[in-house]
């Protein structure tokens, strides 16, 4: 008969084996952004783990690192593709370097409302644009989120364009630069982990984003004016390593069906932090909210973005977004 001593030693060694196998199927899913980590869109993937972490009894983990610190748009794309990664979350502005000719879907007034913008990426546009990806990187689109209207910050208030006349602007694609151009701005690149000291400092006058990533990289604290353009509606797009994607096996469905939880909260979440943000700002002091002649922005940007697909994005793609224009 077996001594209290040697059944104990038993139960523990059985104890100890059980979480051994548990740690060994545990499986960290990375989840790299250049967003910060104060960002709207960060917050709804730490909630993505709570979820995913639940629903999987702690076999999926997500570990979210923000800020850029493994690089940016480009560093980030090379590293999920090559699985270094496993998710990317970014926006559509990353089209330019992976399938350029729908670089277009995040342009200037391309979408008349932001449920266009919905409509557009995940009907059968988003699905080519996926799928075109897929094939080149081994990446794909696995969520659409809300991120919101792009914004112009600036030091002096915008109101139409010409109010942009000389202003050295900081912009994220080759589209951008020539609609930016249009208006008489100066327009050049730049990481946008360097974005806040540029502005600081003077190097650059003026930059667009959206009002989360406005308000958590605190350009507001160097820019006197937020300017409320909605120039482009922009999304989050959940970018996976296709890969990985396809070797969760029995978690699949459990990693996609708590992202789109994520995304639900997001969705409501961003409209609740836009308004924290803007009451939040004001309170401060440290900038002032311009309602510029939208109109005015829309007529001149939309000839540059027409010639700009002619030339370089997938044929007749505006005519394809335009008929998500309607709802269905």
């Amino acid at each position: 008969m077996a001594t209290l001593k040697q059944v104990l030693i038993g139960t523990t060694a059985a104890l100890l084996g059980l979480a051994a196998a548990h740690a060994a199927e545990a499986r960290p899913v990375t989840v790299a952004t250049v967003y910060g980590a104060r960002d709207i869109s960060t917050q709804a993937m730490e909630r993505w783990n709570d979820l995913l972490s639940k629903a999987t009894e702690g076999r999926l983990s997500v570990n979210v690192i923000p800020g850029g610190t493994l690089g940016g748009d480009r560093e980030l794309l090379q590293q999920l593709s090559s699985g270094e990664i496993d998710v990317d979350l970014s926006s559509p502005v990353v089209m330019q370097h992976v399938a350029p000719q729908y670089q277009c879907l995040e342009a200037e007034y391309i979408y008349e409302s932001e449920d266009q913008g919905f409509r557009v990426w995940r009907g059968d546009i988003g699905k080519a644009a996926s799928d075109a990806i897929k094939a080149k990187y081994g990446i794909e689109i696995a969520a659409v989120g809300r991120r919101g209207g792009r914004e112009i910050t600036a030091n002096k208030p915008i109101r139409v364009p010409s109010d942009l006349q000389g202003l050295k602007f900081r912009v994220t694609n080759d589209l951008r630069a020539k609609v930016f151009a249009a208006y008489g701005a100066q327009p050049a690149p730049l990481p946008l982990s360097e974005l806040y000291g540029a502005l600081r400092q003077g190097v650059f006058d003026g930059q667009e984003n959206p009002l989360s990533t406005i308000y958590s990289l605190r350009f507001h604290e160097v820019q006197k004016y937020i300017n409320m353009t909605n120039h482009v509606w922009t999304y989050n797009l959940v970018l996976v390593n296709s890969k990985f994607y396809q070797g969760l096996g029995k978690d699949r469905a459990a990693f996609d069906a708590t992202l789109k939880q994520a995304m639900d909260w997001l969705y409501d979440a961003i409209a609740k932090e836009n308004d924290r943000i803007h009451a939040a700002i004001e309170k401060s002091g440290t900038a002032q909210f311009i309602e510029p002649d939208v109109a005015a922005f829309r007529k001149q940007a939309r000839p540059v973005l027409a010639a700009y697909a002619e030339a370089n994005c997938q044929a007749g793609l505006l005519d394809a977004v335009d008929k998500y224009a309607a709802k269905p």
